[in-house]
């Protein structure tokens, strides 16, 4: 009788393969890094990007590490999370810059107009007209915070002053006045005019002797008053 065969050993039953399940938090770093992707284009939004994108690569980051999920995710997450918050430094900057940039064009171009405004000359003609041979005039003119009166008497018309002044200065305000009147032997018609860089401003006519005629502006800013 032959001696036994020696049995061989049973093969171990095959062990299932590991089932990978889904990755929520790489599915959510996707997804921040996409919104912060897409911000850090917007101006003034990029700043608030760039902090999206840096919660988008700490969310990828970790989902990279959990056992038994996919990682398709968590590498596209991190990866956009990484572009997104590089765009977003970089477009912060770029915004900054340009904003900064017109902030001091828009103050430059001010203060050159307020300058230019300063330096802008005005042409101011008094003129008192009629047939008066002995005819009082006097006129005063205020302006950049200082006055000046003048007065004529004995006066034959037609009479004109012209004087030149600056339109702007630390005082914004300017005012201009003229009185005439005619002599004890002048009956006829008396007349003043304020004229203001060509345009008449002020006017006003009275006949008889003694007769007086008033003229009188002035102006606050870009507002004017006549009398």
């Amino acid at each position: 009788m032959p001696p036994p065969q020696p049995q061989q050993p049973p093969y171990p039953a095959p062990q299932p393969a590991e089932q990978k399940t889904g990755n929520g938090l790489g599915v959510a770093a996707l997804v921040v890094g996409i919104v912060a992707f897409v911000g850090a284009f917007i101006p003034f939004v990029n700043y608030a990007s760039g902090f999206l994108a840096f919660v988008g690569l700490v969310l990828g980051v970790i989902a990279l590490f959990l056992k038994g999920k996919r990682k398709g995710s968590a590498i596209a997450g991190t990866i956009v999370s990484v572009v997104a918050l590089i765009l977003s430094i970089i477009m912060a900057l770029v915004y900054t810059a340009a904003f900064a940039s017109a902030v001091s064009d828009s103050i430059d171009k001010t203060i050159a107009e307020e300058e230019a405004k300063a330096n802008q000359e005005i042409v101011v003609v008094y003129e008192v007209t009629g047939a008066a041979k002995d005819a009082s005039v006097t006129y005063s003119t205020y302006n950049d915070g200082s006055s000046g009166t003048e007065q004529a008497t004995g006066t034959a018309l037609p009479f004109s002053k012209e004087i030149t002044v600056k339109a702007g200065g630390d005082f914004d305000w300017s005012s201009y006045s003229l009185i005439a009147t005619n002599g004890m032997e002048d009956a006829g018609e008396i007349s003043c005019s304020i004229t203001v860089d060509g345009e008449v401003v002020s006017e006003q006519t009275s006949s008889g002797e003694f007769a007086s005629v008033t003229c009188s502006t002035s102006s606050f800013g870009d507002e004017e008053e006549t009398e």
